[in-house]
């Protein structure tokens, strides 16, 4: 049997502006997507996912699904298809990621995950890093420079399908681990440990995909120059004040005052961030968040030398403290 993992990820900061050319800083975190191959004797190939389910589809049946899916992403690009028409079935994204191998035969393949879907951590791009892992010569400690940018890409062709013209950033954390700052498709690793008083919580499920929002912004805001820009000065401040909490605390407010302003930000999630700053931290959504309804995913919290009991329970939520993963998909 064979099996791999890659973990989840968080954006630090430039989620959406980042889709424009200016830079975002995200990292892994410890949570794990696993993926398993037993191979068979069969003409059939099986994956059970713990999250959607058992599903089975012939060799022949495969032969030409990779060109399928290619067609219909070629008719999203041309305005036929929206993004989230362009798989028909959730499980998909999965024989599509598998199918890149040419070492893939029958078998059984099983997904378990600790990410939570739609919370903007990563979790299509973990469960993609996971299954191309499973069938890659070598793990991620093994892979040269040259090898990792290849599996990068593979991972960024195949999250394509659910993201639309989404960023790199989800591909890249999970194939690099540690800390990273991607600017105009470029990866750059930071040697960066973060300190105490980082936490997150989950606001709920967004009800729109991260395809469905990126792809609503795009609409509105793509030609505001001005705007992107103004993303990018608050990542390289971010960068710059990383080990300067009061400077840090406005940069990030400053960044959730910019993600409200593109419409991604729900109001229920607004008003808790606000009583986050009342009590002196500082917070924003950690990923594409959501244009409508309540659920934004993430929600990144900064507190330095406070409590975490103290300040879970003051605010009614509960932080989960941020631990750094320092390695990318590889085999478990």
């Amino acid at each position: 049997m064979l099996s791999a993992k890659a973990p989840g990820k968080l954006i630090l900061s430039g989620e959406h502006s980042v889709v424009y050319g200016a830079p975002a800083i995200a990292l892994a975190v410890n949570h794990f997507v696993t993926a398993s191959y037993t191979p068979s004797d069969s003409d059939t190939l099986i994956i059970t996912s713990a999250a959607l389910g058992r599903d089975s589809r012939t060799l022949g049946q495969l032969e030409t699904f990779v060109a399928h899916i290619d067609q219909r992403f070629e008719r999203f690009l041309s305005g036929e298809l929206a993004v989230q028409d362009v798989l028909t079935t959730p499980h998909d994204l999965l024989y599509y990621a598998v199918l890149q191998s040419d070492r893939l035969g029958a078998g059984n393949i099983t997904i378990n995950s600790e990410i939570p879907t739609g919370a903007g951590m990563g979790s299509s791009a973990a469960v993609i890093a996971s299954l191309l892992q499973l069938f890659e010569s070598s793990s991620s400690m093994q892979k040269d420079a040259v090898e990792q940018q290849v599996f990068f890409q593979k991972v960024k062709y195949c999250e394509r399908l659910q993201h639309g013209r989404g960023s790199a950033i989800d591909a890249a954390a999970v194939t690099y681990g540690g800390t990273l700052k991607v600017e105009d498709g470029k990866v750059m690793p930071l040697p960066i440990m973060l300190g105490e008083g980082w936490y997150y919580f989950h606001t709920g499920t967004p009800c729109c995909s991260t395809g469905e929002t990126v792809s609503a912004v795009r609409e509105q805001f793509a030609s505001q120059v001005d705007l992107w820009e103004q993303f990018a000065d608050v990542t390289h401040c971010f960068e710059q004040y990383i080990n300067q909490p009061s400077e840090l605390l406005a940069v990030i407010r400053s960044n959730h005052r910019l993600l409200q302003k593109i419409g991604v930000v729900p109001l229920s999630v607004s008003q808790l961030i606000e009583r986050i700053e009342a009590l002196g931290g500082a917070a924003k959504i950690c990923g594409a968040g959501a244009h409508r309804g309540e659920g934004a995913g993430q929600v990144l919290v900064y507190f330095p030398e406070q409590n975490t009991e103290l300040l879970s329970a003051q605010l009614g939520i509960q932080l989960t403290p941020l631990q750094q993963q320092l390695r990318g998909a590889h085999r478990a």
